[in-house]
């Protein structure tokens, strides 16, 4: 059985596809992924409002959406309009309860997206939890549960709205190696 060291950054790859459509899909507006991806020594959540979403099964790992206010703001409100909902309807803080419903809908759709993509490139499985989304005052870190927690491999995407606003993608997955099975 060749074996091929595997990057975690082809998950990520995958996973900011998966945001990146999502976001096009829903707002009918392009964001912009860097073209660098951090590796970070663990994930946490930060900035304004953050959503997160553990997911296990052939693969674990853990998803969150780190929003400026702004960045968030945008893409409700672009989401929304795109809905068909008035102006005066469209939230205008970042804390308000529709923008942190908006934004769980939003995780649970990219964690989804993602892992589909995964399972056609890697034909791997995991299921996800329900997105928790909280608004943020103090950073909170994250941490899988795992006999070798040192061994998730953390790595940090930033995006930017048409607006100019920005919100990161942390992504900490176990590693993998992709082997093929001769037939």
């Amino acid at each position: 059985m060749p074996e091929k060291n595997t990057s975690t950054l082809e998950f990520v790859r995958l996973f900011s596809r998966a945001i990146k459509d999502i976001v096009l899909r829903t707002t009918k507006k392009n964001i912009r992924i860097s073209k660098t991806a951090m590796r970070v020594d663990g994930v946490q959540v930060t900035g304004d409002i953050g959503a997160f979403v553990a997911f296990s099964g052939d693969y674990n790992g853990i998803m969150i959406l780190n929003f400026e206010g702004d960045a968030a703001l945008d893409i409700v409100s672009d989401s929304l309009r795109n809905m068909g909902l008035p102006e005066e309807d469209i939230p205008k803080h970042v804390g308000s309860d529709e923008v942190r419903q908006n934004i769980g809908e939003m995780a649970n759709q990219c964690v989804g997206k993602g892992r589909s993509l995964v399972q056609e490139k890697f034909d791997l499985s995991a299921k996800a939890n329900i997105p928790a989304v909280v608004p943020i005052t103090v950073p909170i870190a994250l941490s899988m549960v795992s006999k070798e927690p040192k061994n998730f491999e953390c790595v940090r995407v930033s995006f930017t709205t048409e607006k100019r606003h920005k919100f990161y993608m942390e992504l900490a997955l176990e590693p993998f190696v992709e082997m093929h099975i001769d037939e």
